[in-house]
């Protein structure tokens, strides 16, 4: 299986990509579309079934764009998702010594507390994007969603925007619609403070675990650097871990709302700072890292972002990531410079879809 969703099939004309089949299964497949010059194939009839197989438990499976491997149990999913990190560090990273990822996982459905809505503009049906096109398929209930998200589903207002964010807090479910309105998430021990548009980790129950790990990692440290800081995961979770933290997020709103989270919280040990990561790496700084946490968006680190790290030297990196391609291909930059990769893990954040949330912890 590959990152994407797709599993890797070797034929007698070719390497192809294959959606809809698992690994040790064949079927009669057909082309449906060229990507930079690989086949995508679908399948149509299996003809060698996996005992692994499952009955997709979705009847919009298939359709939505949501979900990808609802046909794989979950144990399958869980081990596909390791298999392909590692394959990743040593295809795209060209990172052959690394540490066998250590796995978290949790419950497939009703996991996610923020999500994504499309909107309908002919009728105002609220739902989510079909596979590979723009068609609105609606939605009466999501199993990954929580259900006071799914409640967003059967909202019979006229709403005028094309897509919209919502987020399910203690204080109700807050959506990009509410322009002043926020509202606190609890997360372990702690709370933040978010609002519609906030960028937060969507499983509430792998989220303290992977905030759990990155403070473990960051144990010790003197002063720490949150680049794409956010609200304040990360920060507030190593606050009793680490001497000093800066947060540097380039969304001003979200540095505000991070402030109040360590004010809620009783953080006197960070602030925050709005500005581009590389922009502040580059700026006078009287504190020097000897840790640096990132965790960029889907596109990885600029190269530029990378190389004032570089500069900076610090004795430890966090690398946490929703993409382990762009993950692979920092961390080459960062190894082909001294670094040595010292452990690694893989968060199911996303059960029954390909998305895989990783961490990386690398040290001079």
């Amino acid at each position: 299986m590959l990152f994407g969703g797709f599993g890797l099939s070797r034929t007698k004309q070719g390497v192809v990509f294959v959606e809809g089949l698992m690994p040790g299964e064949s079927g009669q497949c057909r082309a449906t579309r060229n990507v930079s010059g690989v086949l995508i194939f679908t399948a149509r009839n299996i003809l060698d079934v996996s005992p692994n197989r499952r009955t997709p438990f979705c009847d919009k499976f298939g359709i939505c764009g949501g979900c990808d491997w609802q046909f794989m149990d979950y144990k399958t999913q869980i081990e596909c998702k390791k298999e392909i990190f590692e394959s990743t560090m040593k295809r795209i990273g060209k990172i052959y010594d690394f540490p066998e990822p250590q796995v978290y996982s949790g419950p497939e459905t009703d996991y996610r507390i923020r999500a994504k809505f499309s909107i309908n503009k002919s009728n105002g049906e609220i739902g989510f994007q079909s596979k590979r096109s723009h068609d609105i398929i609606k939605i009466e209930k999501c199993p990954l969603l929580t259900e006071n998200i799914n409640g967003f589903l059967k909202s019979d207002k006229k709403i005028k925007a094309q897509t919209v964010f919502a987020i399910d807090t203690q204080d109700g479910l807050i959506t990009s619609l509410d322009k002043t309105r926020a509202g606190t998430i609890k997360i372990g021990e702690y709370q933040f403070e978010v609002n519609g548009n906030s960028f937060f980790q969507s499983n509430r129950f792998l989220t303290p675990v992977l905030a759990n790990w990155c403070a473990e990692q960051a144990e010790g440290s003197e002063n720490m650097f949150d680049l794409y800081g956010g609200v304040g995961l990360f920060s507030v979770f190593c606050s009793k871990k680490v001497k000093n933290i800066t947060l540097v997020e380039t969304d001003k709103d979200m540095t505000l709302l991070a402030q109040k989270t360590f004010e809620i919280n009783g953080v006197s040990n960070a602030k925050t700072i709005a500005a581009k990561a590389e922009d502040y790496l580059l700026g006078e700084n009287n504190l020097k890292p000897d840790c640096i946490v990132v965790d960029p968006p889907r596109i990885g680190l600029k190269k530029r972002t990378a190389d004032e790290i570089l500069k900076i030297s610090p004795q430890k990196i966090i690398y946490i990531a929703c993409d382990p391609a762009t993950q692979a291909r920092d961390c080459n930059i960062f190894t082909s410079h001294g670094y040595k990769i010292t452990k690694t893990a893989v968060f199911d954040c996303y059960p029954n879809t390909f998305h895989i949330e990783s961490g990386i912890v690398l040290e001079k």
